[in-house]
């Protein structure tokens, strides 16, 4: 006769569970005769059951007292179950850190996990810690939030940050894949391949994320390949600046479509009202040459201008040849203003570049020369990115106050990322005057002035607004 031990029972009732569906009913008389064996699984599995109903209604009480019963006895997840609990029963997390803290160094993943969105969002590195625990799991989101601290950091690994990048996609995590593409696409770290950016822009694209449509559309623009269209008008219909300039231009141009100065002129306006550089060039040219449209000098000029200020090259350009046949005592002045801009310009590629490792060796100590050179000279990005450096510690030591300065600077020339920097510092006292008025205002202007996430902005303005009048 076969003896009848609890770890028998357990396992019987633990291949009811395992049937499809599950016989959660029929395995609870066994779990329930093995936990009080004293079988720590069989009285976790039962929770389990009286928690999901066991084919009836959740016994919430019988739960917890065999959770308890299983934490009792060195149960990882029952103790995590227990401060999920106690959590939903409204005990404030920074209560629950060190019984987590004890969780996540034993390595259960879920517990790592909350550990790392508790310190990531209180901009705490420790969230590093528990982000390398839980990618050596296999954890793709773990994965990303290294990829991006290996990018940025005060002492960057882009090769790690490729490597987890790469596992992470391996995974299917999208963020990852539309990161994977930037890096091809612009040379991080990795040969500069358009086929592999496109190849990696895809899954993001098919998952109806606009700027990787856009990005997907460009690769594809440059390949030669007339898919590209396809997904440029996908991001341009939900709004995405740069795929609404490049058809701008295709349909200027005829490229892959017939000519169509009408839908050149909608894209164009399109981008133009939420400053695209490209879009205000496009737009200048239309109303330049009467392109479906009354010639306009003074529109165009007026959209040359706008763009030059935004930092389009060939804006400038085509404003000193105008400067050069209507007012040619003034072509000299315009000239120095143009070589000047050329300059910084030029200074603000090459930080750039250095910044985040574009075709080179990552560089901060360079990255911050040529903003600083590009900055003197007012090129408001090369101010907002500097402010980054500082704000982040990018090869310097983190000064907050000296991010505002520059962030004040480039806010001060209608640079919408500056301005909600700036905004964010206000609003928590960061490195300036501690004001949720000048945050609210600093915010509007910069979606007012184009950013590219004006939406969130939007709630994040209605927040901010809420807590000043609670």
């Amino acid at each position: 006769m076969t003896q009848t031990t609890p770890e028998s029972l357990f396992q019987q009732g633990h291949e009811l569970l395992l049937q499809d569906p599950n016989n959660c009913a029929a395995a609870v008389p066994l779990l329930f005769e093995a936990a009080q064996a004293g079988h720590t699984e069989a009285a976790f599995q039962l929770a389990g059951c009286l928690l999901n109903g066991a084919g009836a209604r959740p016994d919430y009480e019988a739960a917890h007292y065999w959770l308890e019963q299983a934490a009792g006895k060195g149960h990882l997840y029952a103790r995590y179950n227990l401060l999920q609990i106690r959590a939903a029963n409204g005990e404030p997390f920074e209560e629950q850190i060190n019984a987590y803290t004890e969780l996540a160094e034993q390595g259960i993943l879920h517990a790592q996990l909350r550990l790392l969105e508790y310190c990531a969002d209180k901009k705490d590195l420790q969230a590093v810690h528990w982000a390398e625990l839980a990618a050596e799991q296999g954890n793709a989101e773990a994965q990303l939030y290294l990829a991006k601290y290996y990018q940025q950091c005060p002492t960057p690994d882009l090769a790690r940050a490729h490597e987890l990048l790469t596992r992470a996609a391996e995974q299917g995590l999208v963020a990852a894949h539309w990161l994977l593409g930037n890096q091809y696409r612009y040379g991080q770290h990795v040969e500069k391949n358009l086929h592999k950016a496109a190849e990696h822009f895809m899954p993001a694209a098919l998952q109806n994320m606009p700027p990787a449509q856009s990005s997907l559309g460009e690769v594809l623009l440059e390949l030669g390949d007339s898919n590209a269209i396809e997904w440029l008008e996908k991001a341009a219909g939900a709004g995405d600046s740069d795929a609404q300039a490049a058809l701008a231009e295709v349909y200027l141009t005829g490229r892959f479509v017939e000519r169509d100065y009408g839908k050149a002129r909608k894209y164009a306006s399109s981008a133009a009202r939420r400053n695209h550089p490209k879009a205000l060039r496009l737009l200048g040219d239309i109303f330049r040459y009467g392109l479906g449209i009354d010639a306009d000098g003074d529109v165009a000029s007026r959209q040359y201008k706008r763009a030059a200020e935004l930092g389009d090259m060939v804006a400038h350009q085509k404003l000193l040849a105008d400067t050069a046949l209507t007012r040619a005592g003034e072509y000299e002045e315009a000239k120095k203003a143009a070589l000047m801009f050329q300059k910084s310009d030029q200074d603000y590629q090459t930080a750039f570049a250095y910044h985040y490792g574009l075709d080179r060796q990552q560089d901060y100590m360079l990255a911050r020369k040529y903003y600083l050179q590009a900055a003197e000279l007012d090129h408001r990005k090369a101010q907002t990115n500097l402010g980054m450096m500082y704000y982040n510690g990018q090869g310097v030591d983190a000064d907050p106050e000296q991010a505002a300065y520059w962030f004040e600077q480039a806010a001060s020339q209608g640079d919408a990322v500056a301005q909600y920097n700036l905004a964010c510092l206000h609003y928590h006292g960061h490195g300036a005057p501690k004001s949720a008025e000048t945050a609210c205002r600093l915010l509007q202007s910069a979606i007012d002035n184009g950013h590219e996430h004006a939406a969130q902005l939007h709630q994040l303005l209605t927040q901010w607004r809420r807590e000043i009048r609670a």
